[in-house]
């Protein structure tokens, strides 16, 4: 049973690289920094280690805690996932045109769900499949966030 998986997603982001810094930096200091994401649900968060829930596309959820939150403006986020996804998790952000910039998430995880481990062999299409609408469904979310919200006008962002 192979239950690990590479999974990488790019997101072409409508702000440019320090202003999605910025606004990362916001979510971060916020007591849910995924308020953007309808299928991310953040259970738990104490500024360095967040517990989420995350629904699929398919009907199954997992949920895990992102640990070891590592920043490096302006281009590196850095995590561990334990419970349901174990392993790493590296988002990179680069300048993407004049006021674009795109950020790619590549996540190096095996799954601890035992039924998921046990079917892996044949429903792996499905959590690939599954993985890939929740971040697709992610970046067009956070474009909007970025349009829309006041993140602009907080203190501290130039």
């Amino acid at each position: 049973m192979n239950s690990h998986y590479s999974l990488a997603s790019r997101w072409t982001l409508e702000a440019s690289r320090t202003e999605l810094w910025d606004a990362l930096e916001q979510l971060l200091a916020s007591p849910d920094p995924m308020t953007w994401w309808p299928s991310v649900h953040v259970t738990d968060y104490d500024g360095t280690a967040m517990t989420v829930r995350t629904v699929s596309g398919f009907g199954y959820a997992l949920t895990f805690s992102l640990r070891d939150l590592s920043t490096r403006r302006p281009d590196t986020l850095t995590f561990t996932a334990t419970g349901d996804l174990r392993g790493r998790g590296t988002a990179t952000v680069v300048e993407d045109g004049p006021g674009a910039c795109a950020m790619t998430i590549d996540w190096q995880v095996s799954v601890d769900r035992r039924w998921m481990r046990w079917t892996s062999w044949l429903l792996r299409p499905v959590f690939v499949a599954g993985h890939r609408i929740v971040m697709r469904q992610g970046e067009r979310h956070l474009n909007a966030w970025l349009a829309e919200s006041d993140w602009r006008d907080s203190p501290g962002v130039v």
